[in-house]
């Protein structure tokens, strides 16, 4: 499915199972395995699984320009900083683990938000004990791993 974020970017998000999902801008593809929408959406009923997840994708494009900015405050804060290679490894490391953390909250978000009582009503429907825990871990990664990569270097 084509698609068009708020700020303007086109794309192209493929939904059609539950082992690889593909995620095109311009001759840029990514095709993946939908790790959290494994996770999130096990034991729904196909429909709403696969459009959750497809929903899920498009809040990656939609939250790429809080993303980015999440990326560029931690880089900003961390110029300058002393670091051994040995941390600047750890640093990095750190770094791709709180971001995707970030990204996959804000993007499970947008699915909150755009789908609203619907989201609830459907995990209600189909208790997940995995969603409560994807919220309580990505945020707690997110904000833990980006204080941490902000702070004074060694």
């Amino acid at each position: 499915m084509k698609v068009r974020s708020w700020y303007g970017i086109s794309g192209e998000i493929e939904v059609e199972n539950e082992l690889w999902h593909l995620v095109r801008v311009g001759s840029v593809a990514l095709n993946h395995p939908p790790l959290i929408n494994l996770l999130l959406r096990r034991r729904l009923p196909r429909d709403e699984r696969l459009r959750l997840s497809y929903l899920h994708e498009f809040g990656h494009f939609q939250t790429l320009p809080l993303a980015l900015s999440h990326a560029l405050w931690v880089f900003w804060a961390a110029y300058g900083q002393r670091r051994s290679l040995l941390g600047w490894f750890a640093w990095l490391t750190g770094f791709v683990v709180a971001h995707e953390a970030v990204w996959e909250f804000l993007s499970e978000g947008y699915v909150l938000i755009h789908d609203g009582a619907a989201y609830r009503e459907i995990y209600r429907r189909t208790p997940n004990p995995l969603v409560p825990a994807f919220w309580f871990v990505m945020s707690g990664v997110g904000v833990a791993l980006t204080a941490w990569l902000i702070r004074t270097g060694d």
